[in-house]
């Protein structure tokens, strides 16, 4: 069961998975519905995954320094 996000009313908005495996490859997607990757393996991806996500924020001002 999904749960609503900080912010989000209570009608939860449908949501995709972010990444995929091709041929034995790992992708993921971007919010402007690019594609990165490949990369060897799920594990590399989501390291990239979340090293794009942090930058995504920071640019955003979603994440600040204390």
């Amino acid at each position: 069961m999904e749960s609503s996000r900080r912010g989000e009313n209570k009608t939860i908005p449908f949501r995709t998975t972010r990444y995929f495996c091709s041929n034995g490859e790992w992708y993921f997607m971007t919010r402007g519905g690019g594609q990165r990757g490949p990369f060897a393996s799920k594990q590399d991806m989501e390291a990239e995954l979340m090293l794009y996500l942090r930058e995504e924020n920071q640019s955003d001002g979603f994440i600040r320094d204390k």
